[in-house]
């Protein structure tokens, strides 16, 4: 089966670490090409680097590749297109409907469609749906990486039986032997860029509340900093409470597994997600975890809590004394754990598209 990823850029965002993650599953057994609006970015280079081949259409927007992905698809004539994010997934639709050549379209929907674009400019927001609503019929199928997503989609679109879930890969295998790393005693850790989204405030509210009773408890952030007002309103906070001694910005991580080791819980305190990707990586390295229950993800990862503990997004309080529970008593063992992580092994979510592509294939 020769199966095309279609992607506008290849930065270092949830789609493009999935669909790294399906290449190298898929090329052992099938022919993949991705084709891109751009031909740089952090994994642009990563694709040259594992000879994963690439094409680039040279556009400065996704709209202007329209009739030249079209005439890609006629040339490489692909059995199967997969495709991310909003913009791209119409383009991708409006180009197959040009190309002579038919092949099954997969579009694929890595955040909340609803709490991702909210905050967006009012003609994004009207654009997305619209996008959703008029252009993604025509797919054989929609992918959301969580439950939640997939319904937000169906709700939107109005044909539940075109969406469907399939959770993303770890890209950590789990291995027991993770957890008999040296630990930092007391070390706390959340991974994600700095954005609204993330809601690292609430972390925090948090180690504030905690430093006046548990004072050996240390916390660090690891991660870039994607918006520059938030990253100096948690700045603020930290200089404000006398944080200094107890929360730590590490910025971007390239080698995040370290910490992993490193650390005696995981704690991710977002205000929405698509998936969560890190609570699965955290749970590949036999690390407890504590959780948001936002939208959409975090409950269907941890199963409403038998793998970790989960909290009112925004509740400060609940979140410290989550923090401090869990690491006296976890939710669940190392083991559990483990075996958990294994379910998002890149292996198990790259079978589960290769049905899904053969089952379409069948139609």
């Amino acid at each position: 089966m020769k199966i095309l990823f279609r992607i506008s850029y290849m930065g270092f965002g949830g789609a493009e670490q999935v669909f790294l993650s399906l290449a190298r599953e898929f090329r052992n057994s099938h022919d993949v090409i991705f084709v891109t609006d751009k031909n740089y970015g952090t994994t642009y280079d990563t694709l040259k680097e594992e000879n994963i081949p690439v094409i680039s259409l040279d556009c400065r927007r996704t709209y202007l590749s329209i009739i030249s992905f079209a005439r890609f698809i006629d040339s490489l004539k692909p059995d199967v297109i997969l495709s991310a994010y909003p913009d791209t997934n119409g383009a991708c639709i409006l180009s197959s409907k040009l190309a002579k050549h038919k092949c099954k379209i997969v579009l694929s929907e890595h955040a909340s469609v609803i709490e991702h674009f909210k905050h967006k400019p009012l003609f994004q927001r009207i654009k997305v749906r619209l996008i959703i609503k008029h252009l993604y019929k025509y797919a054989d199928k929609i992918v959301a990486v969580s439950k939640g997503v997939s319904d937000e989609v169906a709700d939107i679109l109005k044909i539940a039986d075109k969406c469907t879930f399939i959770y993303n890969p770890v890209r950590f295998l789990p291995s027991k032997c993770s957890y008999d790393f040296q630990k930092d005693n007391g070390l706390v850790i959340a991974a994600g860029r700095i954005t609204p989204q993330k809601n690292f405030m609430m972390l925090l509210e948090a180690a504030t509340i905690i430093k006046k009773s548990d004072s050996h408890l240390k916390f660090k952030i690891i991660g870039g900093i994607g918006d520059q007002q938030e990253y100096l309103a948690l700045q603020d906070y930290v200089t404000k409470n006398e944080l200094n001694e107890t929360v730590e910005f590490v910025g971007f991580c390239a080698d995040i597994e370290n910490y992993y080791r490193k650390a005696e819980l995981f704690v991710l305190c977002s205000a929405w997600e698509g998936f969560g990707n890190v609570i699965v990586e955290a749970l590949s390295f036999g690390l407890p975890v504590v959780a948001t229950d936002c939208k959409s993800g975090p409950s269907e990862i941890l199963e409403n809590g038998r793998y970790g503990r989960l909290v009112p997004v925004g509740d400060s309080l609940a979140l410290a004394e989550s923090i401090q529970a869990e690491i006296a008593n976890p939710s669940s063992s190392i083991d559990e754990r483990y075996d958990r992580a294994t379910n998002f092994s890149e292996k198990n979510i790259s079978n589960q598209y290769i049905k899904l592509f053969q089952s379409l294939r069948e139609n």
